[in-house]
């Protein structure tokens, strides 16, 4: 078997660009049937450079159609992080020959970091407003990534913008003249760092409640795993978010080393909560072995609430539609050779268990639970390392965390070429993670109690 080049690590199923660096995902929107991808490009380079938008487009959030880039760089600055709205109602007076816009919020990155909105109304090709930008800098050095959203206190909108050690909320009739309403942080948070790429929705918890939730992403030191994404859970009272359910420790979206900046989808006719994230890491995200591209997506994800022992927690699961192509093939009793490098397998665990996926070359991708009752994820040998320091270090081989809960396990897992995602204590535990091979994964062994069918992924 010929060893692994680099074009081959392109996964199947995360969305990548066809050249050129990725990162956040930016003005995920659904409208009219249509998935609206937006993301931090830089068309060049496969290094971080002068920041565009790049867009895609999905009916499924599996399979996508490149489109022109839609925001390119200007007097004012990079164009970094934001989000798109639908204007059904016109509020912004951007409609042409009846046909409300889609308007995307995003921060123009220059001497300052000021929030700025563009529109279309074919949500193909963009223009910039003339007035930008519509929120000025307030004297902060980092002042960015604007999060629109719909304020049902004040039927109007809002936007929640991270600032330094917090985020402000802003509230506007038209997405042009904004005023500041309220600001949270940075009591309340455990993690130190600076914030960015805030987030905020309603979720419905078990009982019915309706809880809010905000998300920040955080560019957490080297020694502690590089940036993650933290979440908040609370109320949101027209103004601010307010924690009314604090937790013991940090409480992350994502665990592991490759998901950042999570952002969900905004759309009227969505009845789901979904969710993107980078899947990448910044200590090492411009040294992963690819050639002509670099970063990927992370899965859609759906997001709930669920009721753990130790209260109420979000919970992440593949989106639907991942499902439809999914077909259970075989049942893995202690090994089995494989052959394709997009695959699923779902694991009924029974105290601690591992699932290995291993190539000729011995390197091996080690998942499961371990004696302590910790769900992990073991890359330290799971292929090459030599690109980066970084990523061949301790901190980032292994991700372990305790359950939630007690007893038997569900788990889900999905590997694709290059990324392995698993899920599992209702999806208390969901975790990306990217591996690079030196040869393709060709065997999975199961060692303790544990059952596990593979399902193939039908592209």
């Amino acid at each position: 078997m010929a060893t692994k080049g680099v074009n081959d690590y392109r996964p199947r199923i995360h969305f990548t660009t066809r050249k050129g660096w990725i990162n956040d995902p930016n003005g995920l929107l659904y409208h009219d049937g249509i998935y609206h991808l937006f993301y931090q490009h830089y068309p060049k380079d496969t290094k971080w450079g002068p920041m565009h938008w790049g867009h895609a487009i999905s009916r499924d959030l599996i399979s996508w159609e490149h489109l022109p880039i839609a925001l390119e760089p200007d007097e004012l600055g990079h164009i970094f992080s934001g989000s798109a709205v639908y204007d059904r109602e016109n509020t912004t007076g951007f409609a042409s020959f009846g046909k409300p816009p889609i308007v995307t919020m995003f921060t123009h990155s220059g001497e300052t970091q000021q929030q700025s909105i563009a529109y279309s109304t074919d949500g193909v090709n963009f223009t910039k407003y003339a007035g930008n930008p519509v929120i000025k800098n307030p004297g902060l050095r980092d002042f960015r990534d604007p999060k629109v959203f719909y304020n049902p206190v004040r039927d109007s909108w809002s936007c929640v913008v991270a600032a330094g050690d917090r985020v402000y909320f802003y509230a506007s009739p038209n997405l042009i003249d904004w005023v500041k309403t309220g600001e949270f942080g940075p009591e309340g948070n455990l993690c130190p760092g600076v914030w960015e790429c805030p987030d905020i929705f309603p979720l419905k918890a078990p009982n019915g409640d309706e809880v809010w939730v905000l998300v920040v992403s955080m560019t957490i030191p080297l020694e502690k795993g590089g940036p993650k994404t933290q979440y908040f859970l609370g109320t949101f009272d027209g103004d601010a978010f307010i924690c009314t359910r604090p937790f013991d420790g940090i409480e992350w979206i994502d665990p592991g080393f490759d998901n950042y900046a999570a952002m969900s989808y905004y759309g009227e006719e969505l009845k789901d909560r979904i969710v993107i994230g980078w899947g990448a890491n910044w200590q090492y995200a411009a040294d992963t072995p690819t050639d002509e591209y670099r970063g990927m997506m992370t899965l859609a994800r759906k997001l709930s609430l669920v009721d753990t022992p130790k209260g109420l927690r979000l919970s992440s699961a593949p989106y639907d539609t991942l499902g439809e192509i999914m077909v259970p093939t075989a049942i893995i009793k202690g090994e089995k050779a494989i052959e394709s490098q997009v695959f699923g397998l779902g694991i009924e665990g029974y105290h601690n268990f591992a699932v290995t996926l291993s190539n000729e070359d011995d390197e091996e991708l080690v998942f499961g639970v371990n004696e302590n009752d910790e769900i992990f994820i073991d890359r330290s040998r799971a292929g090459d390392k030599t690109f980066s320091d970084i990523f061949a270090s301790a901190v980032f081989g292994k991700v372990e965390k305790k359950r939630l809960y007690r007893g038997a396990i569900t788990m889900e897992a999905i590997f694709d070429v290059s990324m392995l995602e698993v899920f599992a204590d209702k999806g208390t535990f969901a975790c990306a993670q990217v591996v690079y091979p030196t040869k393709p994964y060709n065997r999975i062994a199961i060692e303790g109690k544990a059952e596990v069918t593979y399902y193939d992924v039908i592209l």
